[in-house]
């Protein structure tokens, strides 16, 4: 397994509008992300000759359609190299649908995203999606992508975002720890595991029913059934 030090990312990020009488957007918030990314980076290649992780590599649109978003998705990147890439969709979501000023049906997000052989991982940040059947048929869609993330219930846009920023920032900078010197980030290795991290950091997230879906040899694993899982375990244990 590769460690942080061999791993960069690449997140793209895209937005549709969302509300008719408003300007909400994610962008800002991922502005500053992208800032504090940059700044823990800096602090920990201080003394060194490298950074320990990576620097931050962000991009941003918005789409109305399946159109618009698949022409964005399929955009040929330049300047990314070797980072495994993640796409970050910030919408409004159904059952059925991801929300924007044409609806994209579930069919044809999986038309679209069969299409991606450049992506590790999908984000949706969108509610009432990450429903094991829904992971399954978006992993199988896109056969390279590794994982799938996504909330199974209705989500606060709020809340949703600021659960979104905290595995990104788990995933780019590690585990924040205030040791009695200094403070330090401990390197995460992978997407589960900040997805799992994030339960701890942001026990909310549970609540909110967010979800990474990801390939393992026994086949697609979820990193919230598996903290449920573990905590009904450990409280028959203290019982």
């Amino acid at each position: 397994m590769r460690t942080r030090e061999g791993v960069k990312y690449a997140i793209k990020v895209f937005e549709a509008q969302w509300d008719h009488r408003h300007d909400e957007s994610v962008k800002p918030f991922f502005e500053q992300l992208k800032r504090d990314t940059s700044e823990i980076e800096v602090k920990r290649a201080k003394g060194r000759r490298r950074r320990q992780s990576h620097d931050a590599l962000f991009s941003y649109a918005v789409f109305q359609n399946a159109e618009g978003l698949r022409d964005m998705l399929n955009a040929v990147d330049t300047g990314i190299g070797k980072r495994e890439k993640a796409a970050y969709f910030a919408c409004h979501g159904t059952e059925k649908s991801l929300c924007a000023l044409q609806d994209i049906s579930r069919t044809k997000l999986k038309n679209i995203i069969a299409d991606l052989t450049t992506y590790d991982g999908l984000l949706f940040g969108a509610c009432d999606s990450a429903t094991r059947e829904t992971a399954e048929q978006l992993l199988d869609a896109a056969s390279h992508c590794r994982w799938v993330a996504d909330y199974s219930s209705w989500t606060p846009w709020l809340e949703g975002t600021l659960c979104d920023l905290l595995f990104f920032r788990l995933l780019l900078s590690g585990k924040f720890r205030r040791p009695k010197k200094n403070v330090k980030w401990e390197g995460l290795q992978n997407p589960e595991e900040a997805a799992r991290q994030l339960y701890q950091v942001f026990p909310q997230a549970v609540e909110l029913r967010f979800s990474l879906f990801y390939r393992t040899a026994a086949g697609i694993k979820s990193t919230l059934d598996e903290f449920i899982s573990q905590k009904g375990g450990a409280e028959s244990a203290g019982a």
